[in-house]
């Protein structure tokens, strides 16, 4: 198990959601806090808790704004909604959390921690590309 995935489990086990944990390991990457931010994220866990977007997307798209609004917006979120959907979709034929899940809680603790892992190493790359190190 890599570095990401065992940080991954250890937030969750902490008792943050899918958007939070996005956020938290780029807080934690550039030595940075923000508690109200964090909690703010808990509106976007579960598909905005309703089974919609995924979280790990959004949370990941809002990562990216975090560290660069501009080539975020410009660059950096198209691009990784593109790898999101082109990575989970056919795995999972869409990318909405209640389609992630399907329906099965257990798919919950299997497919969840291993997407965020893999978005936050996708993230890590967009933004080295656009001159961030995390």
């Amino acid at each position: 198990m890599d570095d990401t995935r065992r940080e991954v489990l250890r937030l969750s086990g902490d008792g943050y959601c899918c958007s939070q944990i996005m956020v938290i390991m780029g807080l934690d990457a550039v030595g940075d806090e923000n508690p109200e931010l964090v909690e703010a994220m808990a509106g976007l866990c579960g598909g905005l808790g309703s089974g919609l977007t995924c979280g790990v997307l959004t949370g990941a798209a809002c990562l990216l704004s975090m560290l660069d609004r501009l080539k975020a917006k410009a660059d950096m979120i198209p691009r990784l909604v593109a790898w999101f959907k082109a990575t989970y979709e056919p795995r999972y034929h869409g990318i909405a959390c209640a389609e992630i899940i399907d329906g099965n809680p257990g798919n919950k603790m299997d497919r969840c921690p291993r997407m965020m892992a893999e978005t936050y190493e996708k993230c890590r790359e967009l933004l080295a590309e656009c001159g961030h190190s995390i």
